[in-house]
């Protein structure tokens, strides 16, 4: 008779703590994708709001986090959350007819969310609570020291200025 605590896959052999303290790590990753992309210039005003919709709806049901950006001809987003969620969003946003020119400035593991939520702004970022998750956002990159701080930091701040 098999033992009822233990699992077996071919030749891996889990108890159920072991198989309950691997789910919480698979659960506890998470991951952060920056870039912005040239908005396709053919997208009309009743497809951007469909746009933000969409992103709203399915960011909230995911549980990802973190901001899109809309200024003159550009999106800038910071999407952040379960790694194999994020992955597939960013994947489909590469595929989506709406963006082009997609630079991509970060795509790490990180170890905390920078975002309670998924904001969406068409201009500047007006909410307190958005500009002190984008500070802890860029104080997250120094602390785990990426190459592009230097140049997200250049883009929020463009972002955020009204010149």
């Amino acid at each position: 008779m098999k033992n009822p605590k233990l699992i077996t896959s071919g030749s891996l052999i889990l108890d159920i703590k072991s198989l309950h303290l691997f789910v919480l790590l698979i659960m506890s990753m998470l991951k952060t994708i920056c870039y912005k992309s040239k908005i396709n210039k053919t997208l009309q005003l009743l497809e951007f709001e469909a746009l933000f919709n969409q992103t709203q709806l399915k960011n909230d049901s995911h549980n990802i986090t973190g901001f899109l950006v809309i200024r003159n001809d550009e999106f800038f987003q910071v999407l952040e959350g379960n790694p194999t969620i994020i992955d597939t969003v960013y994947e489909d946003i590469k595929k989506d007819h709406r963006h082009t020119n997609i630079t991509e400035f970060l795509n790490t593991s990180i170890s905390q969310l920078s975002f309670k939520t998924f904001d969406i702004g068409y201009s500047v970022i007006k909410d307190a609570d958005t500009l002190y998750s984008l500070q802890q956002f860029v104080s997250n990159l120094d602390q785990q020291k990426h190459g592009n701080r230097t140049l997200i930091l250049e883009i929020i701040e463009a972002l955020l200025s009204d010149h």
